[in-house]
């Protein structure tokens, strides 16, 4: 039977491992996060991996930036509705193209333009052009309220 000792001195040792090993794991939730903070990763890797926080199944073009608190987000019995924004330097035909691209790859219908459908929701995605920069703000709801 071990002694007092070597039983203390392998739990020290045990909570030792468990207190830093829960430190070293990495926060990541992706998998392409992972390569993004990786300095050796090839840097000419598409960079639109990035999704709304308030809508997460829709894709945030690089170059825009989201609110970080939606304007709107009500999680109805009959659906969601959300409403929110991005801005940034890329311009209104960038992102409708981009948006009208890869939306359907992620199971949304286009309905017409900039709005789309998928799973009893519609999506609405409308391109605003200020001075400097584009605010495109994004409208989720149930596709029977519009």
């Amino acid at each position: 039977m071990p002694g007092r000792a070597a039983v203390l001195g392998w739990a020290v040792l045990s909570w030792t491992i468990l207190f830093y090993g829960l430190f070293a794991v990495s926060p990541i939730t992706a998998p392409w996060v992972a390569f993004a903070a990786d300095d050796t990763a090839d840097n000419t890797a598409d960079e639109t991996a990035a999704f709304l926080i308030a809508i997460e199944e829709v894709p945030l073009m690089a170059g825009l930036t989201e609110e970080q608190t939606p304007a709107i987000y009500f999680d109805k019995p009959d659906g969601r509705l959300v409403e929110t924004y991005a801005y940034g330097n890329v311009t209104a035909e960038d992102a409708a193209a981009f948006y009208r691209a890869i939306m359907p790859e992620l199971g949304w219908q286009s309905i017409d333009g900039l709005v789309f459908s998928r799973e009893g929701e519609m999506l609405r995605i409308d391109l605003i052009s200020e001075e400097y920069s584009l605010v495109v703000r994004f409208v989720l709801s149930p596709y029977s309220s519009q």
